[in-house]
């Protein structure tokens, strides 16, 4: 009986069709497409999504990157979380402390990309109780981020919310 086995597991792999699996693409979608011009409107408070969302952004660029397109990515800040944008974040309650330096950590990684811009809306800083001169310095602060959607989008600019 022992001896038939590997007969029989032979037997089944060569009546059982292989299924291989495809690599995921997007070229459909991409397809005639000459850029990669973005906007990301990011809503996202809670730090522990909001850092993985950076690995996404992160990730995505480099999907880009190797469809051949030149990435141009907007990163708008305006919500609660300004907050993780300021250079002195010793306000930050120390339950989520190191999620806020570990979406830090992800963003910082972005910044370091060509083609790469993040900015906070003033308009948030004021609701939200953060002066624009605490934003860090890598940070544009713009008047209100939904004025600059608008010239975004006007330029080209795909809108995707991070909510």
């Amino acid at each position: 009986m022992r001896a038939l086995l590997p007969f029989a597991f032979a037997l089944l792999l060569v009546t059982v069709p292989l299924t291989g699996t495809a690599q995921p693409t997007n070229a459909r979608a991409l397809e005639g497409v000459e850029d990669g011009k973005v906007v990301w409107n990011i809503t996202l408070s809670k730090p522990r999504p909001l850092a993985l969302q950076m690995k996404v952004l992160h990730q995505t660029y480099k999907d880009l990157k190797e469809a051949d397109l030149d990435p141009k990515m907007v990163l708008a800040f305006h919500g609660r979380n300004v907050h993780y944008l300021t250079e002195d974040l010793s306000e930050i309650p120390l339950d989520i402390e190191e999620p806020v330096k570990d979406f830090r950590a992800n963003l910082e990684n972005l910044l370091g990309l060509d083609g790469v811009r993040v900015e906070a809306c003033a308009l948030a800083n004021q609701a939200f109780g953060v002066d624009n001169d605490a934003i860090q310095e890598e940070v544009a602060v713009v008047a209100n981020s939904y004025a600059s959607f608008i010239g975004y989008q006007k330029k080209g600019y795909a809108i995707i919310g991070i909510h």
